[in-house]
């Protein structure tokens, strides 16, 4: 924890993993702890609706996704930004990752 000028006790930013093409398993789970500590992850995994009824619902949730999707594209390294450039959700970002690179035998090779 730091100190800010007035005294009191704050709380740093998370440091966020930057993927950049190796690794893929360790740094998606250490994503996936950063996505469950921002309250972020169930949305991520599973999307929302976007014919959400609730109007300050749907609102909350476009909010958040896209403050997941913010951390996503901050993540990686400008060498694989352009995969998930035209993502428009965290969901939608995070599976095209998960399809390119979990399934690698390059990936796999390094994991076991």
């Amino acid at each position: 924890m730091e100190t800010n000028g007035s005294g009191s006790i704050g709380f740093s930013q998370p440091v966020i993993p930057i993927f950049k093409g190796e690794c893929y398993e360790f740094w998606s789970i250490k994503m996936k702890t950063l996505f469950r500590s921002q309250d972020l992850w169930d949305l991520v995994e599973t999307g929302f609706n976007k014919n959400e009824a609730d109007e300050g619902h749907l609102r909350e949730n476009k909010k958040k996704d896209s403050k997941a999707l913010f951390f996503l594209q901050q993540a990686v390294d400008d060498t694989i930004f352009s995969r998930i450039a035209m993502a428009s959700t965290s969901k939608e970002g995070w599976e095209t990752l998960q399809k390119e690179f979990m399934g690698s035998s390059k990936v796999k090779a390094r994991v076991g």
